[in-house]
């Protein structure tokens, strides 16, 4: 009787939460988002960070209380610097883009976990001023990108969110001698129309 009446309660406290949360969730929704989007670089002669901020913009539809697709396009604010004696280089992002499907799994009434999958692009840009040799480059990475994340609904419409996203490596035209990894951490907040 015991087992029956936990098992009973759980039930009833996820669809109470699925119903809960279908409130919230009506249709189509727009954001916006701030964050650091990070590259860290290994190889055998030295390791490095780079930190960048971006800001940008969503908008998605959600499709069920438990499914949306959101597209996404953010611009870099913050760029990196490196400066030493009479070198200098300068790391932009000059934009990163994302098309993702979003699933969620609402754990109270204005609480919600959600993890994302999709496709997402990044263009790069590199500046370097060294004696007798001052140039820029770019380069764009694409792929696969995945994270996850957590919403607290403020009101019935407005939403603070927060994820982790990794994000494709950058491409090695060294042969495998440099290895990285690509991630951001954002925090914004969404409407919902």
């Amino acid at each position: 009787m015991h087992k029956l009446l936990t098992s009973a309660v759980l039930v009833g406290s996820f669809f109470s939460a699925a119903v809960a949360a279908q409130t919230y969730d009506k249709g189509f929704y727009l954001g916006g988002h701030y964050g650091q989007h990070k590259v860290e670089l290994e190889s055998d002669f030295a390791n490095t960070d780079l930190d960048f901020g971006v800001a940008g913009v969503n908008a998605g539809l959600q499709l069920t209380s438990f499914l949306a697709v959101e597209a996404r396009y953010a611009v870099g604010v913050e760029d990196e610097e490196i400066f030493d004696d009479t070198d200098s280089a300068r790391y932009d992002i000059d934009r990163h883009m994302a098309l993702m499907a979003k699933g969620s799994l609402p754990l109270g009434d204005r609480f919600a976990v959600f993890a994302t999958a999709g496709y997402g692009e990044t263009k790069y840009s590199f500046a370097y001023d060294i004696p007798g040799l001052t140039g820029s480059e770019s380069t764009t990475e694409s792929g696969f990108i995945y994270g996850a994340g957590a919403t607290f609904h403020l009101t019935n419409r407005l939403s603070l969110v927060a994820e982790y996203t990794m994000l494709p490596d950058l491409e090695d035209e060294d042969e495998g001698l440099i290895e990285s990894d690509v991630s951001m951490m954002t925090v914004g907040l969404n409407y919902q129309f």
